[in-house]
């Protein structure tokens, strides 16, 4: 439950000043991967994209995606 009477708001603190500095400049991802750990890294995506892509593939893509179902369907369970 509030109080009836609002109380007054603290006093604020006084301001300061912030000292400037000059901005820190930290090495990003291009710095980090120079030379041969990027073509590495690189190789190494090809190869498991290749890999995901082969494993992923029939062999005959044309009679598998469209063939209908050479099984029956199944009767219903009550053996209608």
């Amino acid at each position: 439950m509030p109080s009836p009477t609002p109380t007054p708001p603290l006093p604020t603190p006084p301001r300061c000043e912030v000292p400037h500095f000059a901005p820190v400049r930290v090495g990003g991802i291009r710095t980090r991967w120079r030379g041969p750990a990027r073509r590495r890294l690189l190789a190494a995506a090809l190869a498991a994209t290749a890999a995901a892509l082969a494993t992923g593939l029939s062999h005959d893509p044309i009679h598998t995606a469209s063939a209908p179902s050479a099984r029956p369907a199944a009767a219903p369970c009550g053996g209608w």
